[in-house]
Order: C-alpha cells, then sequence, then structure tokens
C-alpha cells in the first residue's frame, strides 16, 4: 500500500511538472512594444509667493497682486484663495501664468479687507 502511494504521488508531481512545461512552450519569447525610458520633468516650486492687496476708501479689497512666480510655471495655473476667518475661503481666483507676477481684480463678491486674513497659493498644470 505504501508504496502504491509513492507511486501515485510519484506520477502526479510527474504531470505537474509535464503541465507548466507545456503551459510555458506556448508563451512567446520575443517582446514587441514594452520598455521604459525617461523624461525631463520641469520643477515649479512656489515657495516664494508673495500675495499684496489694494483697498478702496471703503474698506474693500479691489485687487490682489501676486509676485515671485517662478518662469518654470510659465503656462501653468495659479490658484489664489482669499482666507478670512476659521480658514473659510472668500474668494477662489485662477489665471493662466504669463510672467513673473499676476493680479487679480474680479472676486464675485465684495471682499471687506478687514475680515481677509491670508492667502493659499496652488499651482497647476
Amino acid at each position: 500500500m505504501k508504496a502504491l502511494s509513492k507511486t501515485l504521488g510519484f506520477l502526479l508531481a510527474m504531470s505537474a511538472l509535464f503541465a507548466a512545461s507545456a503551459a510555458a512552450a506556448t508563451l512567446a519569447l520575443g517582446s514587441t512594444s514594452l520598455s521604459a525610458g525617461n523624461a525631463s520633468v520641469t520643477a515649479c516650486g512656489t515657495p516664494a509667493l508673495t500675495a499684496t492687496r489694494d483697498v478702496d476708501n471703503s474698506g474693500n479689497v479691489t485687487q490682489v497682486t501676486v509676485s515671485g512666480i517662478p518662469a518654470a510655471c510659465a503656462g501653468e495655473t495659479l490658484s489664489v484663495t482669499l482666507v478670512g476667518s476659521a480658514g473659510a475661503a472668500l474668494a477662489t481666483l485662477t489665471a493662466t501664468v504669463s510672467g513673473t507676477s499676476a493680479s487679480f481684480t474680479s472676486f464675485g463678491s465684495t471682499i471687506s479687507a478687514s475680515s481677509l486674513t491670508g492667502y493659499a497659493f496652488a499651482v497647476t498644470g
């Protein structure tokens, strides 16, 4: 009985080996289009962006100017969010970068200079 189980185990192992070899024989050894490569990517860092605002006699923001935009950001989209108390977004402004500064004059609503506590910047492309 012990010899029979050893023989059956050997036959099963050999069958599995032949099945694996037959499956591997059907694989193509040539390659047609898979490849790797590299491409240069320009960095558009924004750590030095600053914003200034112009205020009218009523105390409302009339213009926001962002400066310090790196030349590598040309053609990218600059987003500036005017931030109020508790981090609330008062307005988000976007423009395509074409120089080292950008000015925004249309906010969608009147923004009081006293409610503006900061700016948040993002450059995407």
